[in-house]
C-alpha cells in the first residue's frame, strides 16, 4: 500500500503520522520521494527516526536494518528503525539535525522567493500582454480577475513558506541552543562602550558569549566594541553586571537604539 505525504523526512510530525500507521497496522517498509510504502502486518511495531551522515549509514547497513531510509542531497540520512531509545544507533543526533533543519529553512525560503517571483511576472506578463490588445468591458474583466488571481496565488505562496520557514527556523534555534553550534547563524552586531577604563576590558572572558573586536578609544578611557552574539541586549547587559557597574558601561542594540 502507498501513501503520498509532505512531510520533512524525520521530523516529529512525520514519526507521528508513521506510528499512526502503525496503530492501524500498517509498518513502514520504504520511502521514494513524497511516496510512503506500507505493508500490512497483524502487529506492527513503533517506530523512531535518526538523522546520521550518508557514510555512517553505509557502514552500518550490514549489522543494522532498519525498516526505511531517506538520503538528502547533503550528505544527510534519515534512517527509521523500531528500536527503543536506548537501542539508538547514533546516541545523539542533535548535530545532525539541526543540518537538515538549517537546510529545510534555507529551501523553504528559496521556495518562497522563486514562487513571489515566478507570480509576479505572470502578473507583469500578462499586463503587458493586454496592453497590446484593444481595450474592451471582456478584456478588462478578464484582466482584472487574472490579477485577483495571482495575487491571490501569490499571498497563499507567502503564507505558505513563510510558515514553513518559521516551523524550521524555531526548531534551529532550539538546537543551537542545545548543540552550541551557532557558526552558521546570523548574528547582529551590537556596540559595547565601557567608559573610564583604566585600561582595555578583558574581554577573553566572555568569549562564550559572542566575538568581541575593539572598534576605537579616546584619551578619556572610553573603549567602543562590536560585539556579534545571538544573545540579546538584556543577557548582555546582565552579563556585563557582573563585573562593571551598570554606570560604566552601555550596551547599544544592533538597530541603533540604547537600552532602556
Amino acid at each position: 500500500m502507498q501513501k503520498r505525504r509532505f512531510f520533512l523526512k524525520g521530523s516529529a510530525a512525520e514519526v507521528a503520522w508513521l506510528n499512526q500507521q502503525a496503530v492501524r497496522g500498517y509498518q513502514l517498509t520504504a520511502i521514494h520521494g513524497l511516496t510512503y510504502q506500507f505493508t500490512e502486518v497483524p502487529q506492527a511495531r513503533q517506530l523512531i527516526a535518526e538523522y546520521m551522515p550518508q557514510t555512517t549509514l553505509q557502514a552500518m547497513t550490514t549489522v543494522f536494518q532498519p525498516l526505511a531510509s531517506y538520503r538528502f542531497h547533503n550528505d544527510m540520512a534519515v534512517v527509521y528503525s523500531a528500536v527503543a531509545p536506548k537501542q539508538r544507533v547514533v546516541n545523539n543526533d542533535q548535530q545532525y539535525r539541526l543540518v537538515v533543519y538549517r537546510h529545510a529553512r534555507d529551501m523553504a525560503l528559496n521556495w518562497l522567493n522563486g514562487w513571489v517571483l515566478a507570480v509576479w511576472f505572470m502578473m507583469s506578463a500578462t499586463i503587458v500582454i493586454s496592453s497590446q490588445l484593444q481595450a474592451t468591458p471582456l478584456l478588462t474583466r478578464l484582466l482584472l480577475v487574472g490579477l485577483a488571481l495571482g495575487a491571490g496565488l501569490m499571498v497563499a505562496g507567502i503564507i505558505t513558506g513563510a510558515r514553513a520557514a518559521i516551523r524550521c527556523h524555531r526548531e534551529v534555534c532550539r538546537l543551537i541552543r542545545v548543540t552550541g553550534d551557532d557558526h552558521e547563524t546570523w548574528k547582529p552586531t551590537f556596540h559595547v562602550l565601557f567608559k573610564h577604563q583604566q585600561a582595555a576590558p578583558d574581554t577573553t572572558c566572555w568569549e562564550n558569549i559572542g566575538k568581541w573586536q575593539l572598534a576605537l578609544h579616546n584619551q578619556r578611557g572610553d573603549y567602543y566594541f562590536e560585539l556579534k552574539t545571538t544573545l540579546s541586549e538584556l543577557e548582555i547587559t546582565n552579563t556585563l553586571a557582573q563585573r562593571f557597574s551598570k554606570q560604566d558601561f552601555a550596551v547599544i542594540s544592533w538597530l541603533g537604539l540604547y537600552v532602556v
